[in-house]
């Protein structure tokens, strides 16, 4: 079938060239120069195809991906990019093709003969069947090491969708075709990934591993040894820049150190957005002022990171799941740290484990380890340690390895033992992903209940000291809260002081013993302290008072692995997942430490993937 294409290239010989092609396939063709010439062809034409030309220094990426999907529908319509700029094709995710330049020509007639067949595709959920699911997910787990099974299904599906629109393919079938035929020359399998591994994140997300990192750098401020970190999983660039912000704090000199840190990851739009270094309120919503005004340039409503915070970080594409293939590999070894924080959520228990082996092998000795708190070593590492530091942990590379260890006689952590003691450890509180306004108000203008919701929103970012600060000011300026002196509690019990704790919980049901947040608050405390028949009973009474209390729930299906009831615990996290699943809202969970519905979903069906 014969189509309207319509060339927008402000290069005239190569517009005449390529119309000339066009029309001897058979098709109308007509060209314009870019600008607001292009808009109106393509309202007044109405064509079949767009092809842009894109010169090496004519277009920066953002301008083209807004001409590309102008309100003026031409999104709607498929696009083909053809340019020298490599880089554009890993920003160019929702046109049809991006041809490098010497031009393919079979290539591109190839490309319209396609879209001649294929109608443009309905808008709508993409669902394989499970069958054709277990296909896609075992062809990107070959590829990648990613192992999308159950739990990850709904992520796969909208991936699955974005490309199958932009190459108006509507079987499953022949997108897999596509994709196994294309990964590689194409890189599809790429642009495909690029929607399935977006992680959320924000500078300075989990405090307390950044104050850990600072005091060991601290530590050693006297010698003269090269620093060497990696971030790997780093995203848009947030972990990688705050690690440097990190390093620039902890070390006066810090400019006359051999220092860097090889920031990785799979996705290469977000090694662009971290290279640019440009950032929104939303990335910044718990960077303190003094950070944000020494290492950020303001500009209207974005924050530049300054140059010389860049210069530490060198950003690379690596698969981890395949790295022997990346040059960047030489550099990953004898490291002071490693952060890999919400990336092993991505892996089935064997490839985890043996990427944490990989990491303990590059570490140096007394090397540290940061995962994401929704994470757990239940495959533990022999030469790794736990650490905690204050309400958080991570793991540091032992001084003996897992060999010297053996021939000294000593033996290996018991994983059993390493799993219980994980499982009886409270629970370590994540960051909330909120704005958040950190200083609290001012004691004089503020009600109680702001005062209140702003200790929360402190709690929730991890930072303890300010929030007991304000509630102890709370209670002293008037009588006690039961909602309070529960968040005092949990602060409490995060910081071992277990006592402290219980006295908190006593008082608030005293004042009302039909709070399920405090028997929750109370079966914490006690199953920490391996009071475990207790601590189920606390959790039952809390239950009682709210069936659909999640953490409660949770919680006592930890208690039950801990006992060995496997069934019973796999019951218990089914059910918190049920009742998640029915709430349907983007809020936080309550009493979870800030996690939002979606995170704390990921975890819930972890652990039940572990259990199951």
């Amino acid at each position: 079938m014969p189509l309207h294409i319509l060339t927008i290239s402000d290069n005239g010989s190569f517009a005449a060239y390529l119309c000339d092609l066009l029309c001897a396939a058979g098709h109308a063709a007509t060209s314009v120069t870019a600008g607001k010439q292009a808009y109106r062809a393509v309202r007044l034409q109405k064509p079949d195809l767009i092809i842009v030309v894109v010169e090496p220094a004519q277009v920066p990426g953002l301008a083209v991906e807004q001409r590309l999907h102008s309100p003026d529908g031409t999104r709607t319509v498929p696009v083909i990019v053809i340019s020298e700029c490599l880089r554009l094709e890993a920003e160019l995710l929702h046109v049809f093709d991006f041809i490098p330049k010497p031009l393919d020509v079979n290539r591109l007639l190839d490309d319209i003969a396609a879209i001649a067949r294929r109608p443009a595709k309905a808008a709508g959920t993409v669902a394989p069947s499970d069958q054709q699911y277990l296909e896609f997910s075992g062809y990107i787990h070959s590829g990648t090491g990613l192992h999308f099974e159950s739990r990850n299904r709904a992520s796969l599906e909208r991936g699955l969708e974005k490309r199958m629109s932009a190459l108006r393919i509507d079987s499953c079938t022949e997108y897999l075709a596509y994709l196994k035929r294309h990964g590689e020359d194409r890189h599809e399998l790429q642009k495909l990934l690029q929607f399935l591994t977006v992680g959320e994140t924000y500078f300075f997300r989990y405090p307390s591993h950044f104050m850990a990192l600072r005091e060991r750098l601290s530590a050693r401020s006297a010698a003269a040894e090269p620093i060497r970190i990696w971030s790997a999983g780093c995203s848009t660039g947030e972990e990688p820049y705050s690690i440097a912000m990190s390093i620039m704090e902890a070390l006066p000199d810090w400019r006359n150190r051999d220092i860097k840190i090889v920031a990785t990851d799979i996705n290469n739009q977000s090694i662009k957005r971290a290279r640019e270094g440009v950032y929104t309120p939303w990335s910044m919503r718990i960077t303190e002022q003094h950070h944000q005004k020494r290492y950020f340039k303001r500009v209207g409503e974005s924050y530049l990171i300054r140059d010389e915070v860049k210069r530490l970080v060198e950003f690379s594409h690596l698969n981890l799941s395949a790295p022997e293939s990346a040059a960047v590999c030489a550099q990953l070894r004898d490291l002071d740290a490693i952060f890999c924080r919400n990336v092993l959520i991505y892996f089935s228990p064997e490839p985890a484990a043996r990427l944490v082996g990989s990491f303990a092998s590059a570490l140096k000795a007394s090397g540290q380890l940061f995962l994401g708190h929704a994470e757990t070593l239940l495959h533990r590492c022999p030469d790794l340690e736990i650490r905690r530091q204050e309400n958080s942990f991570y793991y540091v590379k032992s001084v003996l390895s897992q060999t010297s260890r053996e021939k000294a006689g000593q033996t290996a952590t018991d994983p059993s033992h390493a799993m219980h003691q994980e499982l009886s450890t409270p629970p370590e509180p994540q960051p909330a992903p909120l704005p958040l306004t950190l200083s609290a108000p001012a004691r004089e203008t503020a009600t109680p209940a702001a005062r209140l919701e702003a200790a929360r929103q402190l709690f929730d970012a991890e930072n303890f000291d300010a929030a007991y600060e304000l509630l102890e000011a709370l209670s002293a300026d008037g009588p006690e809260e039961t909602a309070a002196l529960i968040l005092k509690g949990f602060i409490l019990a995060g910081k071992g002081r277990f006592q402290e704790a219980l006295d908190a919980c006593s008082r608030a049901i005293e004042l009302n013993d039909l709070l399920p947040e405090a028997y929750f608050l109370k079966g914490v405390v006690l199953d920490a302290n391996d009071r475990l028949s207790e601590a189920a009973e606390e959790y039952r009474k809390a239950l009682l008072l709210d069936h659909d209390f999640i953490m409660p729930r949770y919680h006592m299906g930890r208690l039950h692995l801990r006992l060995g009831r496997v069934p019973e615990a796999a019951r218990e996290i089914r059910n918190s997942i049920k009742i998640l699943t029915r709430r349907g809202d983007e809020g936080t969970v309550p009493y979870s430490g800030g996690l939002t519905r979606a995170v704390c979903m990921v975890q819930l069906q972890n652990a039940l993937a572990q259990v199951a």
